[in-house]
Protein backbone atom coordinates (compact mmCIF):
# COMPACT_ATOMS: atom_id res chain seq x y z
CA UNK A 1 0.00 0.00 0.00
CA UNK A 2 1.60 3.68 -0.80
CA UNK A 3 0.67 6.58 1.30
CA UNK A 4 1.61 10.07 0.60
CA UNK A 5 1.96 11.88 3.30
CA UNK A 6 1.05 15.80 3.04
CA UNK A 7 1.23 18.22 5.66
CA UNK A 8 -0.08 17.20 9.24
CA UNK A 9 -1.90 14.00 9.28
CA UNK A 10 -3.65 13.53 5.67
CA UNK A 11 -2.40 10.88 4.33
CA UNK A 12 -4.11 9.55 0.88
CA UNK A 13 -3.26 5.18 0.22
CA UNK A 14 -2.77 4.34 -3.00
CA UNK A 15 -6.21 3.39 -3.78
CA UNK A 16 -7.53 6.99 -3.05
CA UNK A 17 -4.51 8.67 -5.08
CA UNK A 18 -5.84 6.18 -8.33
CA UNK A 19 -9.69 7.06 -7.57
CA UNK A 20 -8.51 11.29 -7.66
CA UNK A 21 -6.34 10.37 -10.66
CA UNK A 22 -8.94 8.69 -12.48
CA UNK A 23 -11.86 11.11 -11.66
CA UNK A 24 -9.03 13.84 -12.86
CA UNK A 25 -8.80 11.83 -16.47
CA UNK A 26 -12.31 11.68 -16.86
CA UNK A 27 -12.88 15.66 -16.04
CA UNK A 28 -10.49 16.31 -18.35
CA UNK A 29 -11.21 13.86 -21.24
CA UNK A 30 -14.67 15.82 -20.81
CA UNK A 31 -13.13 19.15 -20.96
CA UNK A 32 -10.94 18.28 -24.03
CA UNK A 33 -14.38 16.92 -25.86
CA UNK A 34 -16.18 20.16 -25.13
CA UNK A 35 -12.92 22.31 -26.84
CA UNK A 36 -10.09 23.17 -23.92
CA UNK A 37 -7.42 22.02 -25.99
CA UNK A 38 -5.05 23.77 -24.04
CA UNK A 39 -3.39 21.80 -20.93
CA UNK A 40 -2.29 24.49 -18.58
CA UNK A 41 -6.45 25.96 -19.02
CA UNK A 42 -7.42 21.99 -18.74
CA UNK A 43 -5.70 21.39 -15.69
CA UNK A 44 -6.86 25.03 -14.09
CA UNK A 45 -10.28 24.03 -15.07
CA UNK A 46 -9.80 20.29 -13.71
CA UNK A 47 -8.87 21.83 -10.24
CA UNK A 48 -11.73 24.28 -10.33
CA UNK A 49 -14.65 21.59 -10.83
CA UNK A 50 -13.05 19.05 -8.87
CA UNK A 51 -12.98 21.52 -5.81
CA UNK A 52 -16.23 22.57 -6.86
CA UNK A 53 -17.70 18.89 -6.05
CA UNK A 54 -15.59 17.80 -2.81
CA UNK A 55 -17.17 21.36 -1.31
CA UNK A 56 -20.65 20.42 -2.66
CA UNK A 57 -20.44 17.08 -1.20
CA UNK A 58 -18.86 18.39 2.10
CA UNK A 59 -21.59 21.00 1.92
CA UNK A 60 -24.73 18.48 1.61
CA UNK A 61 -23.15 16.10 4.04
CA UNK A 62 -23.13 18.71 6.52
CA UNK A 63 -25.78 20.92 6.07
CA UNK A 64 -28.85 19.04 4.24
CA UNK A 65 -31.43 20.55 5.99
CA UNK A 66 -30.97 23.91 5.39
CA UNK A 67 -30.44 26.53 2.52
CA UNK A 68 -26.61 26.43 3.05
CA UNK A 69 -26.16 23.76 0.06
CA UNK A 70 -28.29 25.49 -2.06
CA UNK A 71 -26.23 29.06 -1.29
CA UNK A 72 -23.07 27.13 -1.66
CA UNK A 73 -23.66 25.09 -4.55
CA UNK A 74 -25.21 28.50 -6.30
CA UNK A 75 -22.05 30.27 -5.23
CA UNK A 76 -19.96 27.86 -6.57
CA UNK A 77 -21.85 27.31 -9.95
CA UNK A 78 -21.61 31.26 -10.62
CA UNK A 79 -17.73 31.06 -9.93
CA UNK A 80 -17.36 28.36 -11.74
CA UNK A 81 -19.27 29.93 -14.92
CA UNK A 82 -16.76 33.07 -15.03
CA UNK A 83 -13.48 31.03 -15.54
CA UNK A 84 -14.97 28.76 -17.99
CA UNK A 85 -16.33 31.36 -20.41
CA UNK A 86 -13.22 33.37 -20.39
CA UNK A 87 -10.99 30.27 -20.89
CA UNK A 88 -12.93 29.24 -23.90
CA UNK A 89 -12.67 32.70 -24.91
CA UNK A 90 -9.13 33.08 -24.44
CA UNK A 91 -8.38 30.23 -26.33
CA UNK A 92 -9.81 31.00 -29.74
CA UNK A 93 -8.54 35.05 -29.09
CA UNK A 94 -5.05 33.38 -28.99
CA UNK A 95 -6.22 32.57 -32.95
CA UNK A 96 -8.12 36.16 -34.16
CA UNK A 97 -6.82 39.10 -35.59
CA UNK A 98 -6.98 42.38 -33.20
CA UNK A 99 -9.92 44.72 -34.69
CA UNK A 100 -12.58 47.37 -33.50
CA UNK A 101 -15.06 44.85 -33.69
CA UNK A 102 -12.93 42.18 -31.38
CA UNK A 103 -12.40 45.12 -28.57
CA UNK A 104 -16.18 45.81 -28.95
CA UNK A 105 -17.57 42.09 -28.84
CA UNK A 106 -14.91 41.61 -25.53
CA UNK A 107 -16.46 44.41 -24.05
CA UNK A 108 -20.15 43.41 -24.68
CA UNK A 109 -19.16 39.93 -23.61
CA UNK A 110 -16.98 40.57 -20.53
CA UNK A 111 -20.04 43.37 -19.07
CA UNK A 112 -23.11 40.63 -20.36
CA UNK A 113 -21.31 38.40 -18.03
CA UNK A 114 -21.02 40.81 -15.04
CA UNK A 115 -24.59 41.83 -15.58
CA UNK A 116 -26.19 38.30 -15.58
CA UNK A 117 -23.89 37.35 -12.16
CA UNK A 118 -25.12 40.02 -10.64
CA UNK A 119 -28.73 39.64 -11.47
CA UNK A 120 -28.45 35.63 -10.27
CA UNK A 121 -26.45 36.75 -7.21
CA UNK A 122 -29.02 39.94 -6.45
CA UNK A 123 -32.26 37.06 -7.46
CA UNK A 124 -30.25 34.45 -4.89
CA UNK A 125 -29.81 37.35 -1.90
CA UNK A 126 -33.21 39.14 -2.08
CA UNK A 127 -36.01 36.83 -3.36
CA UNK A 128 -34.95 33.65 -2.39
CA UNK A 129 -32.94 34.40 0.93
CA UNK A 130 -30.18 32.38 0.22
CA UNK A 131 -27.56 33.08 3.12
CA UNK A 132 -25.01 34.88 2.33
CA UNK A 133 -21.71 32.95 4.35
CA UNK A 134 -22.31 29.63 1.95
CA UNK A 135 -22.72 31.75 -0.56
CA UNK A 136 -19.88 33.92 -0.36
CA UNK A 137 -17.92 30.76 0.50
CA UNK A 138 -19.12 29.55 -2.72
CA UNK A 139 -17.78 32.16 -4.54
CA UNK A 140 -14.48 31.99 -3.17
CA UNK A 141 -14.02 28.32 -4.45
CA UNK A 142 -12.35 30.07 -8.16
CA UNK A 143 -10.06 31.54 -5.66
CA UNK A 144 -9.12 28.32 -3.83
CA UNK A 145 -9.13 26.57 -7.30
CA UNK A 146 -6.10 29.00 -8.70
CA UNK A 147 -4.29 28.88 -5.84
CA UNK A 148 -4.32 24.87 -5.31
CA UNK A 149 -3.98 24.85 -9.11
CA UNK A 150 -0.56 27.47 -8.52
CA UNK A 151 0.81 25.28 -5.87
CA UNK A 152 0.24 21.94 -7.36
CA UNK A 153 2.28 23.64 -10.77
CA UNK A 154 4.65 25.21 -8.40
CA UNK A 155 5.40 21.50 -6.50
CA UNK A 156 5.98 19.97 -9.63
CA UNK A 157 8.55 22.55 -11.29
CA UNK A 158 10.60 22.06 -7.46
CA UNK A 159 10.24 18.23 -7.83
CA UNK A 160 11.93 18.77 -11.10
CA UNK A 161 14.71 20.87 -10.27
CA UNK A 162 15.75 18.58 -7.36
Amino acid sequence: RLNVRFSGNLELSGASMALYGSLRQRVEKFLYQRGFSSPIVRHLLTTQIIIIGIAAVVALALFWLTLWPFSFAAGAAIAGFSPWHISRFAQSAIQMQYSPALAVGLFVGFSARLVLIGGVVFALVVWLRAPLAPLLIGLGSTVAGIIVWGLSRQSRKTVKEA
